[in-house]
This record gives structure tokens, C-alpha cells and sequence, in this order.
């Protein structure tokens, strides 16, 4: 249970100072910090060579990366965009602990931060399962879900205003099948506290998200998530390519972000002495 809670605090910390770690810790670090692959295949089953066809309009079921990870290059930013992005101030290798990441008390990572998976363990699960008029997908890391309506409705217009609802962290999705491999969900209303990336990059209540999961043979999936925001950026980016891969054994780690950990082990780091003016 030990390992499991420093896993969870060395991830939220990303990298954290040697002399303040125990040894087990230290390797834990390590795998957060620069993932290797067998990481994220060891979860996976052994596939025929060739894998199965992909069966028609299913996902349902746990799978486990992002693995073969890109994007895009991040396009010029507007002037808001500039203005948000300045304001935000990632970790830093000297100062591990140090910055505004919303993360780094355990704020929501909210989306489409979470689909890269690295914050918390670098290795993502996440799991299909349709329900009447929905797909859900839960996520290993952090326990949370996600709704993605298929009933017809329309996504809000816009947030946060008079009669309109609130904006969330994981916002509002609807979904659809594109072809009997593709599923398409498009996601809008995000709460603009939350971060793309470790890097800081900003979006706004107004990001629109689409995501296209291709479900290529028995065992792949194909992701790719595109952000079009024009209060930030000056065109639409994608913000991940990867792939997920079929899960051994159908279950995930628990793996959460513990707010009062991570405040008792950033007090250890910043304050070791134990003296008033720690973090609260």
C-alpha cells in the first residue's frame, strides 16, 4: 500500500529530489519519469501474428497505453493565448516541487490532459462500456468516468453564462459510430482551470475536442484527439496520436492522486525541518 501511495506522490511531483526518496521509491520515479515500453506492454496479452479482425462497433472492455505516442507542433497561440500561457509555470528539473500545476495538489487532470496518461503512473487503462443511450469510458488513473451520449442530444452551446450550464472538467461529450471500426466523440464545456499538457498549454471554456477511436484489429485501438480552440490557438491541433492494446487481465491498479500525501511530502521536500510556513 506504501509503494502504491509513493508511486502516486513521485508521479504527481514528476521528479523529485534523490535524498528524499527511499530506494524503492526512487525506482518508481524513474518508470514515471521516462515510461519504457514494456511498461505498457507488459499488460498486454500475446497476440496472433496476424491479430483477429476487429470485431464490428465494439470496444467494450479494458485497455491499457498510450504507447507510440506524437502530436502536433503547437501552433502560434492568439494574444489571449499568450497571455493565459504565461501565467501558467510548469515544474522545473531544479525545482521539482515548484510551480502552479494544478495537478501538483491534486486538482483534476482533467481532459484532454488525462488521455496522455503521464502524471499520474505514464501508463493509461481505460475501459468501453456501453450502457443505454451512452458509452461510458472509465480511466485507471484517478477512478473517474466519462459519459459520452448517444440519445441525439446536442452539446451546450456555451457555459459558464445565464442559463447555461457549468462548465466541468471533463466536459460535456457526445459520440457516435462512424464506421463499424471508428467511434467518434466530440466534447465541448471544459473547465479552463485544467492544463493540456505537462508544458502548461491552456485552453479555453470554448475548446471543442474531437476524439476518433479506430479499433484496427482484435487487439489495437488507434486514438487520435484533435482541439480546435480558437481563443487560444491560431488553428486546430492534434493534441495525441497513440495506441491502447487490449488488457491481460480485464483489471485495473488503483492509482490515485492523494491530496494529503502529496501535501505531507511536499512539506518533507520544501520545509524538512518541519518549521510554520509549509504547505497547507
Amino acid at each position: 500500500m506504501r509503494n502504491l501511495v509513493a508511486r502516486t506522490i513521485v508521479a504527481v511531483l514528476f521528479v523529485v529530489a534523490a535524498q528524499a526518496l527511499s530506494s524503492a521509491a526512487m525506482a518508481q520515479e524513474r518508470r514515471a519519469a521516462a515510461p519504457e515500453e514494456g511498461f505498457i506492454k507488459a499488460g498486454v496479452p500475446k497476440m496472433p501474428n496476424p491479430p483477429g479482425p476487429a470485431p464490428k462497433r465494439e470496444l467494450t472492455g479494458a485497455w491499457v497505453g498510450p504507447q507510440n505516442r506524437t502530436s502536433d507542433p503547437v501552433p502560434p497561440m492568439t494574444p489571449a493565448g499568450e497571455a493565459r500561457f504565461k501565467l501558467n509555470k510548469p515544474k522545473s528539473e531544479s525545482q521539482p516541487w515548484s510551480g502552479n500545476d494544478p495537478f501538483r495538489l491534486c486538482d483534476p487532470l482533467g481532459f484532454p490532459r488525462n488521455l496522455a496518461a503521464v502524471a499520474v503512473s505514464s501508463r493509461g487503462e481505460m475501459w468501453f462500456e456501453p450502457v443505454a443511450d451512452r458509452m461510458v469510458i472509465l480511466y485507471g488513473q484517478q477512478r473517474v468516468w466519462r459519459d459520452i451520449w448517444m440519445d441525439g442530444r446536442q452539446l451546450p452551446a456555451k457555459v459558464d453564462a445565464k442559463g447555461a450550464p457549468d462548465s466541468r472538467f471533463y466536459g460535456y461529450s457526445v459520440g457516435h459510430w462512424e464506421n463499424d471500426n471508428t467511434f467518434v466523440v466530440d466534447t465541448t464545456g471544459l473547465d479552463d482551470r485544467t492544463w493540456l499538457d505537462e508544458a502548461g498549454h491552456p485552453h479555453s471554456t470554448e475548446a471543442r475536442v474531437k476524439e476518433r477511436y479506430t479499433r484496427v484489429d482484435q487487439y489495437n485501438i488507434q486514438l487520435t484527439a484533435t482541439i480546435d480552440d480558437p481563443k487560444i490557438y491560431t488553428k486546430p491541433w492534434q493534441v495525441i496520436k497513440a495506441n491502447y492494446y487490449w488488457m491481460k487481465t480485464q483489471d485495473f491498479d488503483e492509482t490515485f492522486c492523494v491530496p494529503s500525501d502529496a501535501v505531507e511530502y511536499l512539506n518533507k521536500v520544501i520545509n524538512p525541518s518541519g518549521n510554520e510556513g509549509g504547505v497547507k
